[in-house]
């Protein structure tokens, strides 16, 4: 789910997250190969407005790579474990997404491709937001670029700072996601990655800890199957990867290869809803704002709305979003 401004320190139009002390999530040009000794690029996450254009371009040369690993089956304890009565009642099941100039909140319809303004949050004045991710409780957690990070109340969009401490976990910058524990249960998990490691973060106590590495920065979004997801613009080409939340090895990934040359990204954000992927995307150039991608499971990307009139750089969705 987890969003962002993507800088690269190699490049003089990106700062050295998500998913710097604003780190910055870029996407990789899928013929260029990244020369680690030489140049190294730091990215952070990075929304759209309601202009509801039909698919313009569509990519098909995809290359998805089925099943690398396969997750364990789950034990069936028998047990029973319903939610709340009122659980996901205050949180929409549509995505929402923050625009990086003005700090507004919005939520974005997948459906319509339409974006409804809920809002400007008033949670840090010197620093500006870098990732997102929503709980079914009704609250966001936004990244800012200071590492803070800060409780939304959703319905009234009121700022509470939480107990995060980055001085304590050295984390870093990262991008943000929530994803069930497994496809049988309601309950979730809050998912936090780095440029090397994914790590999950207990909302209760802030604590932190470190689930396994990841071979690139990434940005993360999950769902209600139980199914944590990681984009790593740096890869050649850029990639969708499942992640095993136990050891965070990969269990399948998905090939981008005609994904925006990483060099022209200012802005990145992603989420997965009813099925899909659906990434934001700011590249530079004089009255350019955010792109809205959709991905396939089978690789198949398609611009579906250009120049949204905002510029996103964090997307979160929480668990009660349809995964079909």
């Amino acid at each position: 789910m987890h969003n962002r401004t993507f800088s690269l320190v190699a490049l003089t139009m990106l700062q050295a997250s998500a998913c710097s002390q604003d780190v910055n999530f870029g996407l990789i040009e899928s013929p260029t190969v990244v020369d680690e000794e030489e140049e190294e690029f730091y990215l952070d996450t990075g929304a759209p407005d309601d202009t509801g254009l039909p698919p313009e371009e569509e990519y098909e040369d995809q290359n998805p790579v089925e099943d690398e690993e396969e997750e364990p089956e789950l034990e069936d304890t028998g047990e029973v474990d319903p939610p709340d009565e009122d659980d996901c009642e205050n949180t929409s099941d549509k995505v929402y997404v923050i625009d990086k100039d003005t700090d507004s909140l919005y939520l974005f319809n997948p459906e319509t491709l339409g974006l409804n303004l809920l809002g400007e949050l008033d949670c840090d004045y010197w620093t500006s937001p870098g990732s997102m991710a929503v709980a079914r409780d009704g609250y966001g957690y936004v990244r800012y670029s200071d590492d803070y990070v800060y409780a939304v109340d959703l319905q009234t969009l009121e700022c509470t700072q939480t107990d995060y401490n980055d001085n304590q976990t050295n984390f870093g910058s990262f991008g943000m996601g929530y994803a069930t524990n497994n496809s049988e249960t309601w309950r979730d998990t809050l998912y936090v990655a780095n440029e090397q490691r994914v790590a999950s973060i207990d909302t209760d106590t802030w604590e932190l800890n470190v689930v396994g590495t990841l071979s690139s920065q990434s940005e993360l979004t999950g769902n209600a199957d139980g199914e944590l997801w990681a984009f790593l613009p740096l890869e050649t080409p850029a990639e969708l990867t499942r992640i095993n939340t136990t050891n965070g090895n990969t269990v399948e990934t998905i090939k981008m290869t005609n994904f925006p040359d990483t060099s022209n990204i200012d802005t990145f954000a992603f989420v997965t809803w009813g099925g899909d992927f659906w990434l934001f995307v700011r590249e530079y150039g004089m009255g350019t704002s955010t792109d809205v991608y959709q991905v396939t499971t089978d690789g198949q990307m398609t611009k579906v709305s250009s120049n949204i009139g905002i510029n996103v750089v964090g997307a979160g969705v929480s668990t009660c979003a349809p995964t079909e």
